[in-house]
């Protein structure tokens, strides 16, 4: 601490030959921009990006061009009228020295570099920019199979597509209002698309389920699908005993219906006819033969 304090003290208090500043001023420039100073950009596939090349705009240039490691993008060279191995998903704006660049894929992550050289000196002046493309994944999608033995067993599959970089699915679950990966097991794979070099990412979540039944969301980098519910409390199954009391009430209409048919027809039965006088006549002549 003391002899922080003592370099501190001479570096405040000793002079610096006036020879020396040029070269202290070079120096901190060099730490502050030349080392980590680069610009990162991120970008998604599909989209554009404009890298700006920190150009003088008081000092005349001989060139401004913007390269990935050997790699010609785009810029001008004051000596030539039109360059012709330009990227062709790239445009130059040399009023604002800048390349704009469209139509990303993930091929064009990496890092480039700025090349300017003014007129009245020969040093080329670099600057460097890190792009990262990137895939934005598809909103998760839930199976879920629940398995009934002594207890309710239920395992959740969440499922994304056609993202970058390569990022786990994340299970998210609440019981009541707390919030927490509660999940006894989960399994978790991301696998690689070759030809379109993108990565697909699933996770499977196995719960034994409690009295309580849980709501659950999956996310995969910024994205979130919809909430779900697993474990739902199984409810008494009263299908057999409607349908038992069903039958009994039916069987028990069609026995009053039948004898009310048997009734109706007893009580006509019994009715006796009354006789004409013709009848009667013809009757008491019988019985006098």
């Amino acid at each position: 601490m003391m002899a922080s304090t003592w370099r501190q003290h001479c570096f405040l208090t000793q002079r610096l030959p006036l020879g020396l500043v040029p070269y202290l001023v070079l120096t901190l420039t060099t730490v502050f921009y030349g080392r980590g100073s680069a610009a990162h950009l991120t970008r998604e596939v599909g989209g554009n990006v404009t890298f700006h090349c920190p150009v003088n705009r008081q000092r005349a240039t001989d060139f401004v061009y913007l390269q990935r490691g050997e790699q010609f993008v785009n810029g001008f060279y004051d000596s030539k009228e039109k360059l012709t191995n330009t990227w062709t998903n790239t445009k130059f704006d040399r009023e604002n020295s800048t390349v704009f660049m469209y139509n990303l894929n993930l091929n064009h992550s990496g890092t480039y570099s700025c090349h300017i050289r003014y007129k009245d000196q020969s040093e080329i002046v670099e600057s460097t920019i890190i792009l990262t493309v990137t895939a934005k994944y598809s909103k998760p999608t839930v199976t879920s199979v629940c398995r009934e033995k002594n207890v309710q067993f239920c395992h959740v599959t969440c499922s994304s597509y056609s993202g970058s970089p390569k990022t786990q699915m994340i299970v998210q679950a609440v019981v009541g209002n707390t919030s927490s990966q509660i999940w006894a097991n989960v399994v978790r794979n991301e696998v690689y698309n070759s030809s379109s070099m993108l990565f697909d990412s699933f996770s499977t979540a196995y719960y034994n389920c409690s009295s309580e039944e849980i709501k659950f969301s999956c996310s995969v980098g910024n994205v979130t699908s919809d909430e779900f519910t697993v474990c739902v409390p199984q409810r008494p199954n009263n299908t057999p005993v409607m349908a038992a009391a069903i039958c009994i009430v039916v069987v028990v209409i069609v026995i009053v219906v039948i004898l009310c048919c048997r009734r109706r027809a007893g009580v006509n039965g019994r009715r006796a006819r009354v006789p004409t006088n013709d009848e009667v006549e013809i009757a008491t002549i019988k019985e006098a033969a």
